[in-house]
């Protein structure tokens, strides 16, 4: 953000922020919400930085550093020098008609920019992050200065012959308060014009004169912004902000579409990340237990060789650590290996162990093998919808512990005939979580109508539409799924996810919802599609 931009801003600030007070403060991530009165004034230390009047706060934590100034009026908003910094000068009454003065220092300088807090003798308080340059060092306790610059007035420096070309690359190195952008439009106007004394007086006086913000995209995304139209931006896309607070409008929307998408985009990484890392967790294992053939080949062998000794006890021997044994269902001998150290009914109680432990190995791998699916699905439905998700708040409710932990569901899930999918939550808590925080709007929802059930969700492609069949077994799911299952017909109800509301202080999973539609199915449609899982619906 350039000199001149701030200047704007700081001029509105003033309007609006003097003789307010300064009420509570917040801290997020890289963002400060300081209240003054009716006003948030909110500040990201980011890159690119933002300064802005909002009607919302865009942190959420008190900042305890900054309490002794709760009660502070602001008496005045200035620029003290000519560069990116913005002081605030701040009062605060004290018993006995007393009073004392604080500043605050806004140095909104790109990747290092600051916040500096100074009390009455200009000495340096707190600070969001301590400068270590060897120019100009600053720390707690420091008086503060100001950051150095060799840059001069226009009026001060003498130019001679000059070019455009020559104007937009060197210009800004040497005069104070202009920008490389500034100086574009400056080479811009020398060009129009032919002198660059008069291009800088035409470049001033658009800028004094102006009272509306201008804010530039490139391909869609936020780019410049600018007090005034520069005809060196006009093959950019260009939106002009006028009215109440147009420096601060203009600003709150390049930061909510440049800082914002940037920081989703970031935290949508990194929630895919760990979701990635736990489907292959699952598939892993899923591996490892997919081949049942081979655990049932192992329970059968201990089977067989405890069976085959149990009746060939007294072949056994002292010592022995195998005994030959023919099996006589189809004439083979078989050597069954021993313990030697263990008499023969001891060897006998060990294989039948090894057996049952076999069995109940299988027995796992089958129940697991299930699950794993259930959880795959429920995984691969979370990456979706989290990718498709675009604001901030509705990716938080994915992650625990920061993004250490990822809530990946583990509902019920069924392909259709079409090649949908269907999802079915197994109690309230997940029937809450799978329709109002995993399904997308244009899904469509299904609830047994007026009965005790799971919600089921027909997921679908933006702007897509489901076949009378889809819409036929995803309600039968619904309906098996129900305390209605054992009837004939059940009446159910469906609609987009988008209709449906939480009202509040209501239980788990209790939703209300409009514009819906009702079928009534027989529950056994559903029968063939749901195999062997039986419903556990909840409300």
């Amino acid at each position: 953000m350039d000199y001149l931009y701030i200047e704007k801003l700081a001029g509105e600030l003033h309007s609006h922020l003097r003789k307010t007070r300064l009420r509570e403060v917040l801290k997020g991530e890289k963002e400060l919400s300081f209240l003054f009165d009716k006003f948030w004034l909110n500040f990201y230390w980011g890159n690119p930085n933002a300064l802005f009047l909002g009607s919302t706060p865009v942190a959420k934590v008190e900042f305890h550093p900054f309490l002794k100034l709760k009660g502070s009026f602001v008496k005045s908003i200035s620029l003290p020098v000519t560069d990116r910094v913005l002081e605030f000068e701040l009062v605060k009454p004290l018993p006995g008609n007393r009073f004392s003065r604080f500043f605050l220092i806004f140095e909104l300088t790109g990747k290092n920019a600051n916040l500096i807090l100074l009390n009455e003798e200009r000495e340096i308080a707190f600070l969001l992050r301590n400068v270590e340059s060897s120019v100009r060092p600053l720390a707690p306790g420091d008086r503060y200065r100001f950051p150095p610059s060799d840059k001069k007035p226009f009026e001060e420096l003498q130019f001679g012959k000059v070019t455009p070309e020559g104007v937009e690359k060197k210009l800004y190195k040497f005069v104070a308060g202009i920008s490389p952008l500034n100086s574009k439009e400056i080479a811009h106007l020398v060009e129009e014009l032919g002198s660059l004394e008069e291009a800088y007086k035409r470049f001033m006086e658009l800028h004094k004169k102006s009272q509306t913000a201008c804010l530039y995209y490139q391909n869609g995304k936020p780019k410049f912004l600018t007090t005034f139209p520069y005809k060196s931006l006009s093959h950019l896309e260009l939106r002009e902000f006028s009215g109440f607070q147009p420096y601060s409008s203009a600003w709150e929307e390049f930061y909510r579409k440049a800082v914002e998408e940037k920081r989703i985009a970031a935290l949508k990484e990194r929630i895919v990340s760990r979701i990635e890392k736990k489907i292959e967790a699952l598939k892993g294992e899923l591996r490892e237990l997919s081949d049942l053939e081979k655990l049932k080949e192992e329970a059968e062998k201990w089977r067989r060789w405890g069976e085959l000794l149990k009746y060939n006890l007294h072949l056994i021997k002292p010592g022995q650590r195998e005994v030959k044994v023919t099996d006589f269902s189809t004439g083979r001998e078989e050597t069954v290996p021993l313990d030697p150290s263990l008499s023969p009914k001891e060897n006998l109680n060990i294989i039948f162990k090894k057996y049952r432990k076999a069995l109940k190995r299988l027995e796992f791998a089958e129940n697991r093998l299930e699950e794993i699916r259930n959880e795959l699905e429920g995984a691969e439905l979370l990456k979706d919808t989290v990718i498709s998700k675009e604001k901030a708040e509705d990716l938080e409710v994915f992650v625990q512990k920061g993004i250490r932990e990822v809530k990946v569901p583990n509902f019920l899930t069924f392909t259709l005939p079409s090649g949908k999918r269907i999802f079915v939550g197994r109690n309230a808590s997940e029937n809450e979580f799978l329709s109002l925080k995993l399904a997308n709007p244009w899904d469509i929802w299904f609830h047994a109508k007026e009965i005790p059930g799971s919600h089921v969700i027909l997921r679908l492609g933006k702007g897509e539409e489901p076949s009378e069949e889809d819409i036929l077994l995803s309600a039968a799911a619904a309906a098996y799924f129900s305390k209605g299952r054992e009837s004939g017909k059940v009446k159910v109800d469906y609609t987009k996810v988008k209709n449906l509301k939480k009202p509040p202080k209501t239980h788990k999973g209790f939703v209300i919802y409009s514009g819906e539609k009702t079928i009534s199915v027989n529950p056994e449609l559903f029968r063939k599609i749901a195999g062997e899982r039986a419903p556990k619906g909840g409300r």
